[in-house]
């Protein structure tokens, strides 16, 4: 289901011209709320560009028939779960909504988004970016009761290797610091 077009601004070009595509839209606020994530920053960033990026690769795999799961379950549950999943979304990106209010939110909201959005990516892309690869090993190591046995999520060479007990030692942002380039070189593993 196609939108009808937008009038698009058409700047002049410069140095600092950007050439946004949805691809590159889901992957840039995926891996922007992942690094807000490793780094223990401000929930509601993460959130939002957790949302924004699910919503893009949700766009993206439903026109080539891989929509995103996760859209269609939300679809599917009672308009006050629905309302819910909305609020906080809607209260962190219009200004003047409940202006005066406080909002409360799960942040494992946002966590399984992004885990959502890499499955997503994985199955319309082929394969997670390195980022995304850390991201899953770690979160799945701070929630174990998300999913199975390590061997249905992660590639048997990092088993064997003992890395995935690794990855869960230190903090997040030590996580990044010390696996960030090992999960880069093996990159071809996810």
């Amino acid at each position: 289901m196609s939108r009808e077009p937008r009038k698009k601004p058409t700047p002049d070009l410069s140095p600092t011209l950007y050439v946004a595509d949805k691809k590159r839209a889901a992957i840039g606020q995926l891996e922007s709320a992942i690094l807000l994530w490793f780094n223990e920053a401000d929930p509601i960033s993460i959130l939002v560009l957790a949302s924004h990026a699910h919503d893009c690769y949700h766009a993206l795999g439903k026109k080539i028939g891989k929509p995103s799961w996760h859209q269609e379950f939300v679809e599917k549950m009672p308009k006050s779960y629905q309302e819910r999943v909305k609020y906080i979304q809607d209260f962190a990106k219009h200004g003047f909504m409940d202006l005066d209010e406080n909002a409360q939110f799960e942040t494992t909201y946002a966590e399984g988004l992004m885990l959502v959005s890499i499955d997503r990516h994985a199955e319309i892309f082929g394969r997670k970016t390195p980022l995304m690869a850390l991201y899953w090993a770690r979160s799945f190591i701070e929630h174990p009761d998300w999913t199975g046995e390590p061997e249905e999520r992660f590639p048997q060479v990092f088993i064997d290797s003992g890395i995935i007990q690794d990855v869960a030692r230190g903090s997040r942002k030590q996580c990044l610091d010390s696996f960030y380039a090992l999960f880069k070189t093996a990159a071809q593993l996810f």
